[in-house]
């Protein structure tokens, strides 16, 4: 019979140390090797040089001059992970916004909820956090305690069994205050 846990058998162990190390080390090695090779052979070319000149100067043939600059290898790793990932952003963006559009027509198709441009939008009144005269109540009276707390997936996970008229409570509470299109169409989808 097997042993569950791969710690302990001795199999596993020995393919652990004889096997998978030494494959993980080698592909590390051979990804970073590149990066630090070119840190060792620049190390490398300012030291020689130093020597170069310090024996140069005290013999007499090479004049003093200022030390090169040195090189910053973190800095300039920095710049090139910024510049990456501002381009990455630049790619990705209006890819993942076409995603999320696509996702939420097709959403408005199945569900039959108007488009953005006819969604309400929260009042002055809503967006202080203010309940004016029949804008949905209190965070307090709804069924489902710590609403404003809350994300939208945190509040679609307990729409599930709760009744029609709480529904319509939570529905006009999202209308008036934060105007969610993935709790309302939740509702939408639980109501029909």
């Amino acid at each position: 019979m097997a042993n569950d846990d791969s710690g302990t058998d001795p199999v596993e162990r020995a393919l652990r140390a004889l096997v998978y190390g030494p494959v993980g080390l080698a592909c590390y090695v051979k990804d970073s090797a590149p990066t630090f090779l070119g840190l060792f052979v620049s190390r490398g070319q300012r030291e020689v040089a130093n020597v170069r000149r310090t024996v140069g100067e005290r013999l007499g043939i090479v004049t003093p001059e200022p030390a090169p600059p040195r090189a910053d290898p973190l800095g300039t790793i920095g710049r090139a992970a910024t510049q990456a990932g501002a381009a990455a952003a630049t790619t990705v963006t209006p890819v993942v916004k076409a995603g999320i559009d696509a996702a939420a027509s097709a959403l408005r198709t199945v569900t039959g909820t108007p488009s953005p441009a006819a969604a309400p939008t929260p009042t002055p009144a809503s967006a202080a956090g203010t309940d004016g005269p029949g804008e949905g109540g209190s965070a307090s009276d709804l069924p489902i305690p710590g609403y404003d707390g809350l994300s939208a997936s945190q509040v679609i996970e307990r729409l599930g069994g709760l009744p029609a008229s709480a529904l319509a409570q939570i529905r006009a509470y999202e209308v008036a205050h934060r105007g969610r299109r993935t709790v309302l169409a939740s509702i939408d989808q639980l109501t029909d």
